[in-house]
């Protein structure tokens, strides 16, 4: 019985020391966990605010190019903004013209 006993008491030392070890690993774990959504709750919150300012960024543009449309629907405006577009590729026709012959004249010599 004694037997039975001191190896019962050397199972529960052996077991208390266990346990203890494992209180020390749960508390680091805790703290780990702790930190783990912590971190997880700063990035969210992060995340939030980017995405808030991607949608105001995207309203935004959305809202100019309606505006800049609707500007460009007027006739006036639009021949306007027609005329400047033909009168810049006239004058780069122009200039290529210009640069022809040149380079005609230059052989020619």
């Amino acid at each position: 019985m004694n037997k039975i006993l001191k190896g019962m008491s050397i199972v529960s030392v052996m077991l208390g020391c266990t346990v203890a070890a494992n209180a020390e690993n749960t508390e680091a774990k805790d703290g780990f966990f702790r930190r783990a959504f912590r971190d997880m709750k700063e990035s969210a919150k992060l995340q939030h605010q980017i995405d808030r300012a991607n949608f105001q960024a995207t309203k935004l543009e959305t809202k100019a190019f309606y505006q800049e449309q609707k500007r460009l629907s007027k006739p006036s405006v639009r021949s306007a903004a027609e005329k400047e577009r033909m009168q810049k590729e006239l004058e780069a026709a122009n200039q290529r013209v210009a640069e022809a012959q040149a380079k005609v004249d230059a052989a020619k010599k």
